[in-house]
């Protein structure tokens, strides 16, 4: 049996096109049906692309870094190599059984290692080593099977000490759809189960001039889904979302989900995060209202969903009108809902969170705000007792879990006083 592996609409279905970060496997590798085997990136997020049927990877057509459009051929699976031309033998380079061929390009997030070990690295992490100069064969990876995430490779840089202001690196591909700007631009991160909609109450109540970018997790609005989702691989789409902007640095604002996605970014070392502004964020205490979220992804019908929505704040009539109605049109529309039950069983598991993010926000020292409603039922207003020393917490009395919206101008005024202590004096 053969195929080819190609970019389909799945990967990218709001996108003209995409590039290829890295192929998991080398031609003459095996692979096996379900295994990532490439993955490419779209303005919108990273998508991993996996094999149909077990077989060899007996070509790659697009290498890494390569643009290419919905519909390409990627590469192809057979059941065996090709055999080759006889008059062309001499010419073809030859490699042990053992010793995988790695693709042309740049540093791959499965690359060979010492003795042709292959080395399994998130694209993130990739990145990041690369900009610090870290070999990634000397990395050892806590994600599944081994893979190197990108908090591996920030505990081998604190491990390693003080680290030299990273190159900028070109761009990999031309962004047209965004203009550059050296200004830095303001970040609005939404929380789960909602999509860049969700900033609409709070952007009128900023001050102008300053460019607001909105990205949209995984599973959300346009964004496409992630096949096995965590709090790394968001932040990595988010910052994809970011560097497509043409910033080299930014203020950072996160609501609930959207927080911990935030906190994660404030680490990275591609675009320097200035000041950090997170609202209910996410990710620091277990508890959460595990029922809100079942009820959440089981409503079917307006009817049955707005009582779970009004779970979400201090006032139900501070809703907009046709919210219900509106979240459940994306879904169908866009066919989110398998996706964030997905998202919700991997970062919430029992209606636990499983993610942390006191860590991240003990390491960043730039200006840290934390927003919360005294009303709110879905994260415990507890969990501030994990913040730093360092992060001014303001509770907004009448407000539940969404203060951007129940108390807009309020919040915005608090999201401009911390972008204003990240302004050089």
């Amino acid at each position: 049996m053969s195929g080819d592996i190609t970019l389909a609409g799945g990967a990218g279905e709001y996108m003209e096109s995409a590039t290829v970060v890295s192929w998991s496997a080398g031609v003459g590798d095996p692979v096996k049906a379900g295994e990532v085997v490439v993955v490419v990136e779209t303005a919108k997020a990273a998508t991993e692309i996996e094999a149909e049927h077990d077989g060899i990877l007996v070509e790659i057509l697009m290498p890494e870094g390569a643009e290419v459009g919905i519909g390409a051929v990627l590469g192809r699976i057979a059941d065996s190599l090709p055999a080759p031309a006889p008059q062309a033998a001499a010419q073809l380079p030859v490699s042990a059984p053992d010793m995988p061929v790695a693709p042309a390009g740049p540093a791959s997030a499965a690359i060979a290692g010492e003795a042709g070990r292959r080395i399994s690295i998130s694209p993130l992490a990739r990145r990041l080593a690369r900009q610090a100069g870290l070999d990634p064969a000397g990395l050892t990876g806590s994600g599944p099977g081994g893979r190197i995430k990108s908090r591996d490779v920030e505990r081998a840089l604190r491990e390693r000490g003080p680290v030299p202001a990273p190159v900028t690196a070109a761009p990999t591909r031309p962004v047209s759809a965004i203009p550059a700007t050296t200004a830095a631009p303001l970040v609005l991160i939404h929380g789960f189960g909602a999509n860049a909609a969700a900033w609409n109450m709070l952007r009128p109540h900023l001050d102008g001039g300053r460019q607001v970018l909105t990205p949209e997790l995984p599973g959300h609005g346009r964004a496409a889904a992630l096949s096995r989702p965590s709090l790394d691989d968001l932040a990595e789409a988010v910052l994809a979302q970011i560097e497509a902007s043409g910033a080299r640095e930014c203020d950072l604002v996160g609501h609930s989900l959207g927080g911990a996605v935030a906190a994660v970014l404030s680490g990275n070392l591609s675009v320097r995060v200035r000041s950090l502004t997170l609202i209910a964020p996410a990710g620091l205490g277990p508890e959460i209202d595990g029922a809100f979220l079942a009820g959440f992804l089981a409503a079917g019908t307006p009817e049955s969903l707005q009582p779970w929505l009004e779970r979400l704040v201090g006032d139900a009539a501070t809703l907009p009108r046709g919210y219900a109605q509106a979240v459940l049109r994306e879904r169908e529309r866009f066919g989110v809902g398998a996706a964030q039950a997905q998202l919700a069983q991997s970062l919430f598991p029992d209606g636990t969170q499983t993610i942390r993010i006191a860590a991240d926000l003990e390491r960043f020292t730039g200006p840290l705000k934390v927003i919360w409603g005294r009303g709110d039922r879905i994260v415990p207003q507890g969990h501030q007792s994990d913040l730093p020393g360092h992060a001014a917490c303001h509770r907004l009395a009448g407000a539940g879990h969404m203060p951007h919206i129940e108390a807009s101008a309020l919040v915005a005024r608090l999201v401009m006083q911390n972008l204003r202590g990240a302004e050089p004096n």
